[in-house]
């Protein structure tokens, strides 16, 4: 049976299944073309691995299970006792979730500073338990997003710099005899120079507001913006006003049927005629919803963080051996890894 075979019948990922066979759970045959087949009895395991997965048995306490190193019954008494740990951790942030709700405290952080909630002191890596516990969610944006505070912080540089390279400039010309003293208004060189910083600012963010493409992954939804489908202008609007979820596409985790994941390779050089001098490597998402839908975004920044999320939410990733290789490794950056794969051993790109 492959692993197509499998995934329909035991409503599996195949991403779960290559995670069993890395941490040694289960060990298909591969054919002379390199694909898995799986037997009944690799089926009947992956089944009991499901089941013990299903009750939060740890990977090792499975590995030990099917190696006959420990007993079923011996692995169920330890896991009762940190699940009964696990209950009581969280019984006690409810009770203290409850204390702050009957007491109305209206400053989270002026119940940090006091350590006290009402009259009753508690401690502070008590409260810690607590806030951690309902932190906010990190945010993974692929593909591109525009940083407007990066944009009016170098804008304001250009505007600090330009009077000072106008004086600069002009008095070296001046000191050289190439321009004489008293033909050149110092204000009126600034002030044309503020206008084209200002005239190119309002070209440049057009410009990068246009660009935009990205995905936000969140524990609660997907959200999707595509600046193609927007006006240059009320782009730039919202992005002022910070308010770009009226132009987002929502999705919940549940609309995500499946995500692919291929590596792509980018060219790029410096001068005519030079197209395939230097090249990058980037792993491009494709989201396949529900609806039939699918959108593609390139991943510069973090593409593990975006990898890890879609795996915590359980959804189906279709993609290489190489690149689930990658995902497992922390010792390479994602060129360095393909690198050596592409160059190092020959593998035509």
């Amino acid at each position: 049976m492959q692993i197509k075979e499998v995934q329909e019948k035991l409503k599996i990922s195949s991403y779960t299944l290559r995670y069993y066979e890395k941490m040694g759970l289960i060990q298909p045959y591969r054919d002379e073309n390199g694909y898995r087949n799986y037997s009944e009895e690799d089926i009947h395991k992956i089944e009991r691995i499901m089941f013990l997965r299903d009750i939060n048995v740890p990977i090792e306490d499975i590995k030990d299970i099917l190696d006959n190193k420990v007993t079923f019954q011996d692995v169920l008494e330890n896991h009762i006792e940190k699940v009964n740990t696990e209950i009581e951790s969280l019984q006690y942030i409810k009770n203290m979730c409850k204390d702050l709700k009957e007491k109305n405290i209206p400053l989270l952080d002026q119940v940090i500073e006091d350590n006290q909630i009402g009259d009753k002191k508690v401690k502070k890596r008590d409260l810690k338990k607590v806030f951690d516990y309902f932190k906010k969610d990190q945010t993974v944006v692929i593909g591109t997003r525009f940083d407007l505070n990066m944009y009016f912080r170098t804008f304001i540089y250009a505007l600090i710099t330009a009077p000072v390279l106008t004086f600069a400039a002009i008095n070296y010309l001046q000191r050289f005899n190439i321009l004489k003293k008293g033909t050149i208004n110092h204000i009126s060189i600034y002030l044309i120079l503020m206008i084209l910083v200002m005239l190119l600012s309002i070209v440049s963010i057009s410009y990068m507001c246009s660009r935009q493409k990205y995905i936000e992954l969140t524990d609660n939804k997907i959200s999707i913006l595509d600046a193609k489908k927007v006006s240059h202008i009320k782009l730039s609007y919202l992005i002022l006003k910070k308010d770009l979820t009226t132009i987002m596409e929502n999705y919940s985790w549940e609309d995500l049927k499946y995500v692919e994941i291929k590596l792509v390779i980018k060219y790029g050089g410096i001068g005519i005629g030079t197209s395939k001098t230097m090249y990058y490597y980037l792993p491009k998402y494709i989201f396949h919803f529900e609806n039939s839908s699918s959108k593609s975004f390139l991943e510069w920044n973090n593409p593990k963080a975006a990898y890890q999320i879609l795996r915590n939410k359980n959804i189906e990733i279709v993609t290489s051996d190489e690149m689930i290789d990658f995902f497992e490794q922390n010792e390479l950056n994602f060129y360095d890894f393909f690198e050596n794969i592409y160059c190092k051993n020959g593998k035509n790109r």
